[in-house]
Formats: structure tokens, sequence, C-alpha cells
């Protein structure tokens, strides 16, 4: 079997699943904070159970652990993380690897929602894809050729440092979260309604009632989008973008995005929606994990023909 979690700010979701892809069992619990670091306790603590209760299906061979930070290809540490104290001085992978019995990989969360849309979703029959999650912040993952493009560091994808306006040099050490990111994250959305207090998830239902006030905020809120996606297509020419998270996947948000898009860039960008939904992280880092198991046993089996 394998082993996919994504861990996020809130809760933890872990699947196991056997080699052919069936996932075998799930489970959800809230994420545990503190200044230790309990949670990586309790991501093994999670996956064992789920070992335990399906023992008879083999040993566990891989875990993917999704994490809401940039992680080195290089040498596995985690960053830019704000909201999670995992250590930044340590490998995660290694770290959690004590207390399983298989070797752990550790990945970007966005990074395994788009490879999850790759293999599982609208990029199937695609070459190259890029899946930007809009919600709490932005994050972007890239498939091209069927395997992740992490960059250098792991940090390709971080599109909410984007610099945009007409002096990024003055305004980028004042940021909140970075100058893209500042235009299109939750706080953004809600400072363009009424007192800035009102949830996102009450502005979009009001705006699909009718309210013009609420309806405008969502046209700011993709016109802004849009210059970011515009950089995207125009850097990397991907065959598709899927939009997901708490904002991206909603179908208004995609449709406005698209009407803004024209102008400008001079030449089509395909935007769909994505339609796996709130458990792609922990799908894309079990469908990561069979994808490394199957490329490590044709290694293998070559080196046994040699």
């Amino acid at each position: 079997m394998v082993a996919g979690v994504d861990l996020g700010g809130t809760k933890i979701l872990v699947g196991l699943a056997d080699l052919q892809g069936r996932i075998l069992a799930r489970a959800e619990e809230p994420t545990e904070h503190g200044a230790d670091a309990p949670v990586l306790r309790q991501i093994p603590r999670m996956i064992l159970s789920l070992l335990q209760e399906n023992r008879e299906r083999g040993p566990l061979l891989k875990a993917v652990v999704g994490v809401p930070g940039a992680v080195s290809p290089e040498t596995g540490l985690a960053s830019l993380s704000p909201h999670l104290a995992i250590p930044a001085d340590q490998p995660l992978a290694a770290l959690l690897a004590r207390a399983l019995p298989c070797p752990v990989v550790v990945e970007n969360d966005v990074n395994l929602a788009a490879f999850a849309e790759a293999t599982l979703g609208k990029g199937q029959d695609q070459d190259s894809l890029a899946f930007i999650a809009f919600g709490t912040g932005v994050g972007m993952g890239l498939v091209i050729g069927g395997k992740l493009f992490r960059g250098r560091h792991g940090r390709a994808g971080e599109l909410g440092f984007l610099p945009l306006g007409p002096n990024p040099h003055q305004a980028a050490p004042q940021a909140r979260a970075g100058l893209f990111e500042d235009q299109v994250d939750s706080p953004a959305v809600r400072s363009l309604y009424g007192d800035g207090t009102l949830p996102v998830a009450e502005i979009f239902a009001r705006a699909l009632a009718g309210d013009r006030q609420a309806v405008a905020a969502i046209e700011t809120l993709a016109k802004s989008a849009s210059v970011g996606l515009a950089a995207v297509q125009a850097l990397f020419d991907p065959a598709l973008i899927v939009l997901g998270g708490g904002i991206g996947s909603r179908r208004e948000f995609v449709d406005a995005v698209k009407r803004h898009m024209p102008m400008l860039l001079p030449f089509e960008t395909r935007i769909e929606a994505t339609g796996i939904g709130p458990e792609a992280g922990m799908l894309g880092a079990l469908m990561l994990g069979l994808t490394d198991h199957a490329a490590i046993e044709k290694a293998e089996k070559q080196e046994a023909v040699r």
C-alpha cells in the first residue's frame, strides 16, 4: 500500500491506497498545533492506525505528505509555512520516517493538488497543466510532461509574490503576504465589501442573490486574479489552467476571470474549474506515491535485465 497525507492548518486528511490505485481507507482529524510541532507525531499515528486496520492488505511501501509550504528538492527543508510550527532546520521526511515503516516524501500541498488534477482530473489528456488555488491565500502547482515542476528550491508556483503595481520595489517590503496575494486572498475579498468583516462565502452568496456591491467585489477580485493568470500563461504556456480552492473553484469567479483575460493577452487561455474537490491534496499524494513506486520498480527490473 501507499499512504497520502494532506496537512492543512485546520485539518489533516490521510488516505491509504493499494498499488492499483484503489482507495482502501480514509481518516480526518483536526490539526494539532503547538510549539513542539505535535503534528509530526499526529501524522504517523494516523497512518499507523489505518495501516493496522488494513494490515491484511500488505506492507506500506511509501508515504507522501503534502504541506502548505515550499519544500526544497535538494535539502528537504520546508519554508514559507507561517501557519504551522514545523521545523525549518530539519528535513520533514526524515523526521516523519522515524515513526513509519517506509520511506517518506514531503511535497507542497498545491503541487499535489496539481498532480491529482493532471492524473485524475481535467488534465489527464494534457501535456502541461497549471493548477492555481485561490482561497485563504494563493498557490500554484505545475505539471509538465507528467512530472511536477518544482524549481531549484521548491518555490516554483509561489505566485503570491508576483511583483505588481507601479512601484513594486517600494511596496513589496510592506506587503502582508505578497503583492499579488494581497489582492486576491480572503482578507482582500472581505475588504471589497461593506466594513470588511463579512465571510467570503457570504459575499458570494449575496452576489448570487443580486447584491450589486457583492457582484462588484467579485468582479474586482477576478480582474486582479486575471493578472496573475496572464503572467502564468505568458511564461509557461500551459495547455490548461485549472482553478481550485474555496474561491477558485466557484463557477462565477472562473467565468469572471475568463472575461478579463482577452484584454491582457492576444492569444487564448484555456481556464477551467477543478472537478476533484477538497480531497485533491490527499489524492495527489497517493498518485505521486504510486507513480514513484512504479518508477522504482521499473528501474529495478531494468537493472536486473542488465
